[in-house]
C-alpha cells in the first residue's frame, strides 16, 4: 500500500470509522430491538443506556444547559396538563 492510498484509508475512516464503536453502536440497536420485539421489557433501554461509550460526550456546562432544557419542557408540559384539567373539572 502506498502513502497515497493510506492516505485515502485515513480520510475515509475519518468520514466512515470503522472500529469498537462504531460495533457497539451497531450491537445497542441491535439490543435494542431484540428487547423491543421480545415483549419481554417493560420499557426498551434507550440507546444511550445500551452503549458502553457516550456516543455524544458533552462538558459539564453543556450537561446542565441540556438539563435545564429537559427540566423546561418537562415543566412547561405540567403545567399545561395542570391547565387542561382544571379547565376540564370547571366545565363540570
Amino acid at each position: 500500500m502506498g502513502i497515497d492510498e493510506l492516505r485515502e484509508w485515513q480520510a475515509f475512516d475519518s468520514v466512515s470509522p470503522i472500529g469498537d464503536y462504531r460495533m457497539d453502536l451497531n450491537f445497542a440497536i441491535l439490543a435494542q430491538q431484540v428487547a423491543a420485539w421480545s415483549g419481554h421489557c417493560a420499557k426498551v433501554p434507550s440507546l444511550k443506556e445500551l452503549l458502553v461509550i457516550d456516543p455524544l460526550p458533552l462538558t459539564n456546562e453543556q450537561r446542565a444547559a441540556e438539563n435545564a432544557a429537559q427540566d423546561a419542557v418537562r415543566s412547561q408540559n405540567y403545567t399545561e396538563s395542570l391547565i387542561a384539567t382544571l379547565k376540564r373539572r370547571a366545565k363540570k
